[in-house]
């Protein structure tokens, strides 16, 4: 099945095909001001490299975030409308998966992250890769580095841009070195990839009512709940 992925959660446009298990092309297209006439654009740059149309392509991918929540909405945006006007299906795939996918071949737990952007926040879940694929065996979690470390009970994969960062911070406050980093940025044909499989399985999501993941709800309790940690420990 041919399948177009896209992921603009981040500060770029990672766009990928693949057929199968083949990768047609993959390309991250740094901006820091996406844009819907931008990333189609970069669309046809892909699909030039792999020399298909848009016609050619059977379903469509795309990164739900968490991440950059202008730069999800709009990537969102451009794969519903990619896919209603071919008249193709569409999956919505969590970018924290998207990077989980990269470090599928691990034994270990997974944790993906993703920086929220302001007060040190991140976005993060668990993964373990079994049976050819990645499953989540955790909620979402929104908050800061020492309450993720409390959750670490485990040797562990950190998974992001900046996981030797988050490597040094957890070790220091588990006085572990049972935490590894791998470093990674979402990827337009692992959307792809990821997408497939749900599609050639029969599921899909609905084209019109497709919705980017926003954490923004469970980010503001997160720093409320950080305040009054503070306040409480306030002498």
């Amino acid at each position: 099945m041919l399948v177009l992925g896209l992921d603009t959660s981040g500060y770029a446009n990672a766009i990928g095909v693949a057929e199968g298990e083949r990768v047609l092309a993959d390309s991250v297209f740094e901006t820091r001001k996406a844009s819907l006439s931008q990333i189609m654009l970069n669309v046809d740059s892909v699909l030039r490299e792999a020399k298909l149309s848009l016609e050619d392509i059977e379903g469509f991918g795309v990164g739900l975030g968490p991440g950059s929540w202008t730069g999800i909405r709009i990537g969102v945006t451009v794969g519903k409308m990619l896919a209603y006007c071919t008249g193709k299906s569409i999956k919505g795939i969590s970018t924290l998966e998207v990077l989980a996918y990269h470090a599928r071949d691990s034994r270990t737990l997974i944790c993906p992250i993703v920086d929220a952007g302001a007060g040190g926040a991140i976005y993060a879940a668990f993964y373990r890769s079994g049976n050819n694929e990645i499953n989540q065996v955790s909620e979402y979690y929104v908050g800061d580095i020492p309450g993720l470390a409390e959750l670490i009970r485990e040797p562990t994969v950190l998974v992001a841009t900046g996981a030797q960062k988050y490597r040094s911070a957890l070790s220091q406050l588990m006085k572990s070195n049972a935490i590894e980093a791998l470093e990674s940025v979402p990827s337009g044909v692992s959307v792809a990839l990821l997408a497939a499989a749900r599609l050639e399985s029969g599921e899909h999501d609905d084209t019109l009512a497709l919705a980017p993941l926003y954490l923004k709800e469970s980010t503001a309790r997160a720093f409320v709940n950080k305040y009054r940690r503070r306040v409480q420990a306030a002498p």
